[in-house]
């Protein structure tokens, strides 16, 4: 059986590096994204600049500008950040057919069936790297290892923007020195239990036994005995069938003006359809979702007897489920949102319906102009009201002048 190849990709500072991407003005600067410093809430993520003054993630906003008060804080735009994110996944998945997606921006790809493909795997992860830095913009740390764990250990040495694999007979060396929080299962309450221990290096651990970590962390101590000698079986988790996909905003300021939220809402669904024909799914169950300026939330869904994935049948079943919705409230709202769910791969025959593959040959074409050209090449009129309300403040609600970049 051939040895394992893994690697672990992670985008740097990735919300902040879409930023700078954006507005090459930022570069060099200390990028805070998450909101406003008078603002509620945390940072997302911030750039290497701003890690210097002690910034980190998750940091209340307040905290992180009294830590940096330079630093120049934006609140990002999620749907910006998922397009790149799709192109970073296209990319890897030319890759190598096995790649497991972590998060946004992290993604962990095996090249092991690979051989007769890659003479040397070392050689097709670093092309790999450069690849990505070419076609996305952003920079990425990628570790090499005969397992998941290694490997993003591995990405942890190269960071930031750099490559890093450990070989086979490496393992020890690499670990020993290593602080017990860098493996997986060693969280906050394991790291105190193991400092009573006056336990805080890998190699440390390697002097437990098997049992007293069993006793001490239940079925987790056999993770983290075999994890600290560098073992991990397990595989690569492709993208399974998802239980639903969802589209929301919340709005800067509460809105009102029905027209401006059906023009949201077309905007949503139009995002929403993308992402199910990437998938090539459909959908039984559409559900709206609004949120009103007292925070009251509201639901409606339907069930349709025959699945859609077109942006047309889908945008006029969450138009009806809105106005239906909405009607009679005169409170504004601070966040509107389109699910599809009860999801299958396969589209039944219509038993009720004539069915045309005009709407599935038209979002294909669609999809072709908007990888060319960029999302906003290819817009409804509605969406369209958006760009003209917008156009003047790139990064207040959507942008679709913006978003056509990122495609």
């Amino acid at each position: 059986m051939p040895r394992r190849y893994v690697v672990h990709v992670d985008i740097d500072a990735f919300f902040a590096a879409v930023e700078v991407l954006l507005d090459p003005s930022l570069a060099g600067k200390p990028v805070i994204v998450g909101g406003l410093p008078h603002e509620r809430g945390v940072a997302s993520t911030c750039s290497y600049e701003a890690r210097e003054f002690g910034v980190r993630s998750g940091m209340p906003l307040r905290e992180c500008h009294r830590l940096c008060p330079r630093g120049v804080f934006v609140r990002g735009n999620y749907h910006v950040y998922e397009a790149f994110s799709e192109r970073f996944f296209r990319v890897l998945r030319d890759a190598t057919p096995d790649v497991e997606e972590a998060s946004l921006d992290e993604a962990y790809l095996e090249f092991t069936r690979c051989g007769r493909i890659y003479p040397s795997f070392t050689e097709a992860a670093r092309e790999l790297k450069r690849r990505v830095e070419r076609e996305i913009g952003v920079t990425v740390s990628v570790g090499a290892a005969p397992n998941k764990v290694l490997a993003k250990l591995a990405t942890g040495r190269a960071k930031p923007a750099g490559f890093f694999e450990i070989r086979e007979g490496e393992e020890a060396a690499c670990l020993r020195d290593l602080g017990v929080e860098a493996l997986p299962g060693v969280g906050p309450k394991a790291q105190a239990v193991l400092r009573l221990m006056n336990i805080h290096r890998i190699g440390q651990l390697w002097g437990l036994p098997r049992a007293t970590l069993r006793a001490l962390f239940g079925s987790g101590g056999d993770d983290i005995y075999l994890q600290s000698r560098g073992l991990d079986s397990r595989p690569l988790v492709s993208r399974t069938l998802p239980k639903s996909v969802s589209r929301e905003t919340t709005f800067l300021e509460d809105l009102w003006d029905r027209r401006l939220l059906l023009a949201h809402l077309a905007y949503l669904c139009d995002r929403l359809t993308l992402a199910l024909r990437e998938d090539r799914l459909y959908a039984h169950v559409i559900e709206v979702k609004a949120r009103y300026a007292d925070f009251k939330t509201e639901i409606k869904r339907r069930l349709v007897l025959s699945p859609l994935q077109d942006m047309a049948g889908i945008y006029k079943v969450a138009e009806e489920l809105f106005l239906d919705l909405v009607a009679g409230s005169r409170l504004a709202l601070r966040l509107v949102g389109v699910k599809a769910a009860d999801l299958v791969r396969v589209r039944p025959p219509a038993l009720f319906e004539p069915y045309s593959e005009r709407p599935e040959r038209l979002g294909g074409a669609i999809d072709k102009v908007r990888d060319k050209y960029g999302f906003g090449a290819v817009l409804t009129a509605r969406e369209r009201m958006l760009d003209a309300v917008y156009a003047a403040d790139p990064r207040r609600g959507y942008v679709l002048k913006t978003a056509s970049l990122t495609k």
